[in-house]
């Protein structure tokens, strides 16, 4: 019976996880389509907050005003999505040429216990110096995740360790600081690109 009863509940719990991924994949509300995913209708606030960046020095929101960004979240002990996305956020980001100062690229860590500034400063360091990355206050971050419709859990590993599995898209940030849109894996450099380019021509 426990034989037959294996391959089922693993089909269910391989079932169950594909459906929890897309739900946090989909954006939150109907707007306007991108190749990759989709600038929203009515853009929604970012409360205030107080993070620092890797270099230490404090972040908020008014960091976010004057030009749009993509926050990506993860943390730098993921395994695949987490490097793969930045290095294709850095070639997207390197063929933007002149555009590329309507843009900034921010890691967003959701594992703040280990991701002090310095780890921070390493890890985005090696995909891009333009590149910023935030960590801080755990609940703060929590808080700051709700606003941006970032969803993230802790599960523990054999070892005693644990990873954190987290929502992949990318969120977009207009120049006002709100949240303007989602794009959604996978992702590839050229249309990932025509995207910002996209969402940056839209509105100022």
């Amino acid at each position: 019976m426990r034989r037959i009863l294996a391959p089922i509940l693993a089909l269910a719990a391989l079932v169950a996880g594909v459906t929890i991924a897309l739900s946090l994949l989909q954006p939150p509300e109907p707007g306007r389509q991108l190749s990759g995913g989709v600038l929203l209708e009515q853009p929604r606030p970012v409360r205030d907050f107080e993070l620092l960046d890797e270099d230490a020095q404090p972040f908020g929101r008014e960091r976010l005003e004057g030009h749009w960004t993509a926050i990506f979240p993860g943390f730098t002990n993921c395994p695949d999505i987490c490097p793969t996305t930045l290095g294709v956020l850095r070639t997207a980001y390197e063929t933007l040429g002149d555009r590329a100062e309507d843009w900034q690229v921010v890691f967003l860590t959701v594992d703040p216990e280990r991701d002090r500034p310095e780890a921070l400063r390493e890890y985005v360091g090696y995909f891009s110096k333009e590149f910023k990355a935030l960590t801080g206050d755990k609940d703060i971050i929590g808080r700051l995740a709700k606003d941006l419709s970032v969803a993230y859990q802790y599960t523990p590993n054999e070892d005693g360790g644990y990873t954190v599995d987290h929502t992949a898209a990318i969120v977009l940030i207009d120049p006002q600081g709100r949240v303007a849109g989602f794009l959604q894996p996978p992702y590839r450099p050229d249309s990932l690109s025509a995207d910002l380019r996209k969402a940056a021509a839209s509105r100022s």
